[in-house]
């Protein structure tokens, strides 16, 4: 069972799981790659902190804190704060598409 499996706001589930592909295509489209397990280490990092009801600059600024204390930075590309804000923007779109506001995700 992965740490997605255990979440229990409304993003959970199969629901969880198109948002993550959803985010994986916006980004390829805007002319990006983010391989789609970093997107869902993310979304996952976000609720396991329970930090997605904060203004996008908090939840990154967690996130990214979380990711150096869990030795995570990315190889050969770093994961930087950029790299989260994006997924958190276009996280933010699809919840704004689904009726699902941040705290309740």
């Amino acid at each position: 069972m992965s740490d997605a499996d255990t979440l229990t706001g409304k993003l959970s589930g199969p629901l969880f799981t198109e948002c993550a592909e959803w985010i994986w295509e916006q980004i390829q489209e805007d002319g990006h790659f983010v391989q789609g397990e970093l997107i869902e280490l993310i979304l996952v990092t976000e609720r396991m902190l329970g930090v997605q009801a904060l203004e996008r600059t908090g939840a990154v600024e967690s996130v990214m804190s979380r990711f150096g204390e869990m030795g995570i930075g990315g190889d050969p590309s770093p994961i930087t704060p950029d790299v989260v804000d994006m997924v958190l923007m276009w996280e933010d779109d699809f919840l704004g598409f689904a009726g699902i506001s941040r705290p309740e995700s």
